[in-house]
């Protein structure tokens, strides 16, 4: 006898069978990449817990170190260096003061338009100057190299100002680009 089809009678549960163990396998996939990644997680915090830990370590060692060091090795200044550290307290005042008597001193018709302190960047005190860069413009009929020399010349006078300072003195002048008037460098030493 030859037969031409066959009809398989179990098919429909092989493919039932197909079907539940896709869903088993794919139930058993989601489990483990939801573990591996609350393990990876987790295994993060815990390997940032341990460096925290040890950084905390090393500044407990640090500051126990320093504390060490304090109690044995104290510090303190010399007359030299006291009167150092008072010489700067003063000048932050002096230099308060010396600010606000500028525009008292300064022309109506001046203006300043920078005000450069140690612009040679120089370590000794004797060294540090100040340097004023401004235009002033001169009334008509009036000499503005005059006008110049008398602000020098107030600056100079000037109590409030003057502190601190044995020259003041005008290093550059010339006339300005645009109409009467004249830009001028003033330093003090």
């Amino acid at each position: 006898m030859n037969t031409i089809f066959t009809i398989n009678f179990r098919r429909e549960a092989y493919q039932n069978e197909l079907a539940r163990a896709r869903r088993r396998v794919i139930s058993l996939g989601v489990w483990v990449a939801y573990f591996g990644v609350l393990g990876v997680v987790l295994g993060l915090y815990g390997l940032n817990c341990t460096s925290l830990a040890h950084r905390t370590q090393v500044l407990e060692h640090q500051i126990a170190h320093l504390k060490a060091a304090r109690q044995s090795d104290v510090w303190r200044p010399g007359a030299e260096q006291a009167g150092e550290a008072e010489r700067h307290l003063r000048s932050a005042r002096a230099w308060h003061d010396r600010f606000a008597r500028l525009p008292q001193i300064l022309p109506a018709n001046a203006r300043l338009t920078s005000v450069q302190y140690n612009p040679d960047n120089a370590s000794g005190a004797a060294d540090v100057k100040l340097v004023l860069t401004g235009e002033l413009r001169s009334s008509a009929g009036q000499d503005r190299m005059q006008q110049v020399m008398t602000f020098v010349n107030a600056l100079s006078r000037d109590s409030v100002f003057s502190v601190g300072y044995k020259n003041i003195r005008l290093v550059t002048t010339r006339a300005a680009t645009s109409g009467d008037g004249a830009e001028f460098v003033i330093e003090c030493r």
